[in-house]
């Protein structure tokens, strides 16, 4: 089974940024249902248990629900991500100890995100530039909640299985 370590986001604007982007770039949006922060992905594993067992300290760690400010791109040369950002400072030290529990290595690019599109073909790079009213406003939140999470892939897209709440 292949697992990650995900809180699930809400986008208050989710059809607005996607309306605002399409002159921008084409791309794949992901569901709004399947819209996530991966804390730590995982991997092809035979068993859950393990892990399961390895995170539970995890419920002992206060939470409060992260804000979505802002966006931005990934992608060397052409932009191939689209994603909104959160606290970069919160979350490290929560992938850390995550990372730590789960028994690897902290990811050194590890950057707090939720990816809202794969990109396919770019029109234009100037949505750095872009003025909506969406974008003086909180986009959303990620979820204080923390799965592992199975990720099942089928010809239609992903499908997410919580597995164990944090």
């Amino acid at each position: 089974m292949r697992l990650f370590v995900g809180s699930f986001a809400h986008v208050e604007f989710y059809d607005e940024i996607r309306r605002d982007m399409q002159s921008f770039f084409d791309a794949k949006w992901v569901e709004p249902k399947n819209l996530h922060l991966t804390w730590l992905f995982l991997g092809e594993h035979k068993s859950a248990a393990p892990i399961i067992d390895r995170l539970q300290p995890l419920k002992m760690i206060p939470r409060t629900p992260l804000s979505l400010q802002g966006f931005g791109t990934f992608g060397s040369e052409t932009p191939r991500i689209f994603y909104l950002k959160t606290s970069q400072v919160i979350t490290s030290i929560l992938h850390d100890k995550i990372a730590g529990m789960a028994g690897t290595h902290r990811h050194d690019m590890f950057h707090p995100h939720v990816t809202m599109a794969r990109i396919k073909k770019v029109h234009s790079l100037n949505y750095e530039k872009i003025d909506k009213p969406w974008m003086s406003q909180p986009l959303g939140s990620i979820e204080s909640a923390i799965y592992l999470i199975e990720s099942r892939m089928t010809p239609t897209g992903p499908v997410y299985i919580p597995l164990e709440e944090f």
